[in-house]
């Protein structure tokens, strides 16, 4: 037989033991609204784990596939493959502004052809770069060696033990391999390719007994195979390692002691890197920035080299708050950032040269964390100009959690300016339609705060000439002037700490959250998003929680 047709006979064994767990599908859909539930008092007051023991259970996550740069990741992790296969696969949708939302991870016809093909591209490169460590013992010598291996082999790509009746179906291929003349090489690689397209793989925390469901409505603990997996890919992106598979096996993930000692140790990690990547990327919609175009005759300094300072800038700042552990509070008010010589020109600051990032104070009477640095407000700017309207829709969506609804079909667009008229002028006049007022009286507000900022984020004392007024308000109705004070004021209010936690849990959770999160979102906000508290303790008070610790049956 041919390689290429035994290949293919070897696909269709893979997909056929991959339908074979079926049973083990979710729709997956999103969670049904439920009522709000109070606050605990007493000595659980101050516990943001223990405040809402009594409120309504937690909203279901479902059968969550793994996206596309977990895949990468989980496959660099697992073997050392490298080749990002997970690249060619179709964009995963964005649910709650994250791409690991369970509700839109499903599985197409081209996706299901593209993960048949990675599983083979991955599998034939794992046994290439690591068959010595993989195959730990002589089929010659050893007749459980087969059995041995892929059980091995199986805790760690289905991110627990695989049981005897997931074997046999694995043995099948290993079988196969020894009918059809090949080596025994070859049959742990067929096997492996079956684990690859199994859903044991491509879904988080897919149960032992998946044919035997939960009751509906049943809440249960996760057991520490199902909790290791869903805080891995909260912290890392990734799979779980051997040593935190260890723990899950005996039993330590399920005491808070075990779980914070891998908490900590994973967050020390480089892996924890991917909370950059997976998470504050996409909390500040920083994808935004690939389609900003700066005209290059007034901005001749933009472009790909800038655009990537920019976002290098963000990242350096987000890793530099996690390494000193700050408040999360820094993330508005923090004045400690890295440029090279063409971002401290943006900024204004003297005496850097080269193109290496290096620390630097921003002046805090102009800057003052995210909110002012230049890939936020070049992404939210015109060709030339600011553009109030989108700063303010960012700052409502990323910081406040309030998303303007789409404008009712038939609204024209604002009206063209006329001589000598400003653009908060010209705003003001649109927003005297009562169609456009009900979004633009939420939107304008919050953009005219950053009006002293230009097109790359540069300072300007004055529009063409014209005075800038950078007067805006919140929708609680405090007024701020500029955009330092508009970062200074989130900082105090409520609003913020409260978006913050609930964009960490849509993306921990990996779901769109319901009204019985509330009570957890509030109480978490109000303990770890403080100027004492850290950025640690809130990922670890998400952990800790009830929602990320438990599963609900539909």
């Amino acid at each position: 037989m041919l390689r290429n047709n035994r290949t293919a006979t070897v696909g269709v064994l893979a997909l056929g033991l991959a339908f074979s767990s079926a049973g083990c599908r979710d729709d997956a859909t999103g969670p049904a609204d439920v009522d709000d539930a109070g606050m605990p008092e007493g000595d659980d007051a101050g516990d943001p784990a223990a405040q809402c023991e009594d409120a309504v259970g937690p909203v279901r996550v479902g059968l969550q596939r793994l996206t596309r740069a977990e895949y990468n990741r989980t496959v660099r992790d697992l073997f050392g493959v490298t080749s990002a296969p997970a690249d060619s696969f179709p964009p995963d949708s964005s649910t709650g502004g994250f791409d690991n939302n369970a509700s839109s991870l499903t599985i197409s016809p081209q996706l299901a052809s593209l993960l048949l093909d990675a599983a083979e591209a991955v599998a034939t490169e794992a046994i290439a770069n690591d068959a010595g460590q993989i195959i730990a013992c002589d089929p010659a010598d050893d007749s459980d060696c087969a059995r041995d291996t892929l059980r091995a082999l199986a805790l760690r790509v289905y991110r627990r033990p695989a049981t005897e009746s997931e074997l046999d179906d694995l043995m099948v291929l290993v079988d196969f391999a020894a009918t059809e003349g090949d080596t025994f090489t070859d049959g742990i690689e067929y096997a492996l390719q079956a684990m690859l397209m199994a859903p044991q793989f491509l879904y988080r925390s897919v149960p032992a007994d998946s044919m035997n469901l939960l009751n509906e409505g049943e809440v249960v603990a996760l057991d520490d195979y199902a909790l290791a997996s869903r805080l891995s890919y909260f912290l890392w992106g990734s799979t779980p390692d051997d040593e935190l598979l260890t723990s899950a096996g005996e039993g330590r993930l399920a005491d808070d002691e075990g779980l914070r000692e891998q908490f900590d140790r994973m967050l020390d990690d480089p892996r924890s890197e991917a909370l950059y990547d997976s998470f504050f990327s996409q909390w500040m919609q920083l994808g935004k920035l690939e389609a900003a175009s700066p005209d290059p005759d007034a901005y001749p300094s933009y472009g790909e080299n800038l655009r990537e300072d920019m976002l290098e800038e963000t990242r350096r700042f987000w890793e530099d708050l996690r390494e000193r552990d700050g408040s999360v509070l820094e993330l508005l008010t923090g004045t400690r950032t890295f440029v090279n010589d063409e971002l401290a020109a943006i900024y204004g600051i003297d005496g850097i040269t080269g193109s290496q990032l290096v620390p630097v104070q921003t002046d805090p009477e102009q800057r003052a964390g995210v909110l002012t640095m230049p890939a936020i407000l070049t992404m939210t700017a015109g060709p030339l100009e600011p553009n109030i309207v989108w700063r303010g829709v960012w700052v409502a969506e990323t910081l406040l959690c309030a998303t303007p609804p789409p404008p009712p079909e038939g609204i024209p667009p604002a009206p063209e300016p006329t001589p000598g008229e400003t653009e908060r002028e010209r705003l003001e006049r649109h927003r005297a339609d009562p169609q456009c007022a009900s979004c633009h009286s939420l939107i304008d507000p919050l953009g005219f705060g950053l009006e002293h900022y230009g097109a790359l984020g540069q300072w300007r004392d004055d529009d063409d000439g014209e005075p800038i007024d950078d007067l805006g308000t919140l929708p609680d109705g405090s007024e701020f002037e500029g955009g330092v004070q508009l970062a200074q004021t989130l900082a105090d209010g409520e609003d913020f700490r409260e978006c913050a936690t609930e964009k960490l849990m849509t993306y921990a959770l990996g779901r769109t959250l319901g009204g019985a999160d509330q009570c957890t979102v509030s109480s978490i906000g109000e303990a770890t998003i403080t100027p004492d508290a850290s950025i640690s303790d809130l990922l670890w008070a998400v952990v800790r929680s009830d929602a990320f610790q438990t599963e609900i049956a539909r």
